[in-house]
């Protein structure tokens, strides 16, 4: 994300260039916001994406850097016993951050300033949730420490599924549906083969489930 960050700050201030000796206010604007762009990623720290611990008699056993349950967005951790979601930001902050940002945009630069105030906001809300998630892993993953984290033991839990680009856990009464990156399931099913067999379903194991 951060690359992307970087990428998008460039090509904001490679068009403000062009509106130079056009529209000055467009201009400037870009400057400031594509320039605001590049310090963010230069700043943000790179994405972990899945975690496993190097020691193996730790209690945790598996990190990921992100997770998604409707609009809120969180990390996710599993120990021997239980799986924790601690939250890392909204996305509907994020959409209201975008929606000011388009405002100001669109007042100064009309439709350009609509869309360097919406990339904005963007970037602006990864940098603070890589923040957060640098302080979680920093600390203890496994213990939550706000109003917005989730605890579940895994005796509360029925069945794991990993589903392309969702980890399904699936309860007696309810489905608690995660979107997370299509590229950590193969990662994951295996470990969590090795934490919880009789609970995990995966595409990654053999025959998709675990013997």
């Amino acid at each position: 994300m951060r690359v992307n960050i970087l990428i998008v700050g460039g090509l904001i201030v490679a068009m403000s260039i062009l509106f130079l000796y056009s529209v000055i206010a467009a201009s400037i604007l870009g400057f400031i916001l594509g320039g605001l762009n590049i310090i963010i990623g230069l700043v943000t720290p790179r994405a972990s994406g899945v975690s496993v611990p190097d020691d193996q008699q730790a209690p945790l056993k598996l990190l990921l850097d992100k997770g998604v349950i409707r609009t809120r967005i969180y990390t996710v951790a599993f120990s021997e016993r239980k799986l924790v979601l601690r939250k890392l930001g909204s996305a509907n902050l994020t959409v209201v951050t975008a929606l000011l940002l388009a405002l100001v945009g669109a007042a100064l630069a009309s439709y350009f300033g609509i869309v360097v105030g919406g990339v904005t906001a963007f970037s602006l809300q990864e940098f603070v949730t890589q923040r957060r998630r640098d302080r979680i892993s920093k600390g203890n993953p496994l213990e939550p420490s706000g109003s917005g984290d989730l605890e579940y033991s895994y005796d509360e839990i029925e069945q794991i599924r990993l589903l392309g680009n969702r980890l399904q856990v699936n309860f007696k009464d309810r489905v608690v549906r995660i979107a997370i990156s299509r590229r950590y399931p193969r990662i994951m099913g295996p470990v969590l083969g090795k934490i919880i067999p009789a609970k995990i379903q995966s595409d990654a194991l053999p025959s998709g489930r675990v013997p």
